[in-house]
């Protein structure tokens, strides 16, 4: 009897579960996911180990492209982050930095691209944010 109970309860456990979970909050097309972080990891974020010379918005698809030097860009890492300290601005505005992650020992300068999601940014009582980017001199507006 408790066999067939541990069976059922498994099996209704396996068909429960469905791949199709509603992931709306998050752009699959955007390739990265931004994150909210504390003021403390925001503020140890090193910014100096490249250069960001394109800025494109594309929806809720934030694409940088940036130069740093290294071997190659195949094991280069980023990330995308703000905090949720908001300052007395209205509208409310977002200081955003990226983290390339490059421990290769090269000199060669290489470029690339990345995008970012940016729906992990969005404010509920907003529906545009500014965007200030580290290392980028002009202000971007995320409307969503």
């Amino acid at each position: 009897m408790t066999k067939n109970i541990l069976i059922i309860c498994l099996y209704i456990l396996i068909f429960s579960c469905s791949s199709d979970d509603d992931n709306s909050t998050v752009n699959q097309n955007c390739g990265l996911i931004s994150e909210i972080v504390s003021e403390d990891e925001f503020n140890s974020i090193i910014t100096s180990n490249y250069e960001i010379t394109e800025v494109e918005l594309n929806r809720d698809c934030l694409e940088i492209t940036y130069r740093a030097s290294g071997c190659g860009t195949e094991f280069w890492e980023e990330n995308l982050y703000s905090v949720d300290a908001f300052y007395a601005v209205f509208p409310l505005q977002r200081y955003v930095k990226m983290e390339v992650i490059n421990e290769e020992l090269c000199e060669a300068i290489f470029q690339k691209s990345i995008s970012f999601d940016l729906t992990p940014f969005q404010i509920k009582t907003q529906s545009e944010i500014p965007l200030n980017i580290e290392g980028w001199n002009q202000q971007i507006i995320y409307r969503y």
